[in-house]
């Protein structure tokens, strides 16, 4: 019956992963009742997010259109060695500067919250990196582990730990919770 809708076992593992993420950061998000109602909230967006993403394929769209770009103004070839690693470099940066900033933002976040929050925005650069398409990135990214790529279980692995923080927060001790 799935087969009509998802082709490949990648596919199936990411929409699983961020699905079981969603729902465990609502159910952290229903059960908090404090401040941190608020970012359980926006982690459930983002996950869903994520799923919707790998639904519809969003950053291939993105990268067939950038590169159809550059290739049009004779600047993809361009694109290797210094500048690609100045756009991985600024690209962790990113990423790094988008966890402090939301970390201290949220100083009052408890640590389960903050461990959600903090692997939401890694798969985000995840999604990022992978919308550049770094070729060297993707080997690794794209390297078979049995019938799931490697981005399959790196999905799979974030996931089960969002689910886990959020579990942590949502039946906790009551100081998790604030």
């Amino acid at each position: 019956m799935l087969d009509r809708y998802i082709t490949n076992p990648t596919e199936l593992t990411g929409l699983l992963s961020f699905a079981a993420a969603t729902i465990a950061c609502l159910i952290a998000m229903w059960r908090s009742g404090s401040r941190d109602a608020r970012i359980w909230r926006v982690l459930a967006l983002m996950n869903c997010l994520f799923l919707i993403e790998i639904y519809f394929g969003l950053r291939f769209r993105i990268n067939e259109l950038a590169v159809t770009l550059l290739k049009t103004k004779d600047l993809y070839a361009k694109l290797h060695g210094s500048t690609q690693e100045i756009m991985i470099i600024s690209i962790a940066a990113i990423a790094l500067v988008a966890v402090t900033l939301f970390l201290f933002w949220r100083q009052s976040a408890a640590g389960a919250t903050r461990l959600a929050a903090s692997i939401t925005i890694a798969v985000s650069a995840l999604f990022a990196i992978e919308i550049v398409s770094l070729h060297a990135v993707n080997t690794v990214f794209y390297r078979p582990i049995g019938p799931v790529l490697m981005l399959g279980w790196v999905w799979a692995i974030a996931a089960a730990g969002i689910c886990a923080a959020a579990t942590q927060f949502a039946y906790g001790s009551l100081e998790d919770r604030g």
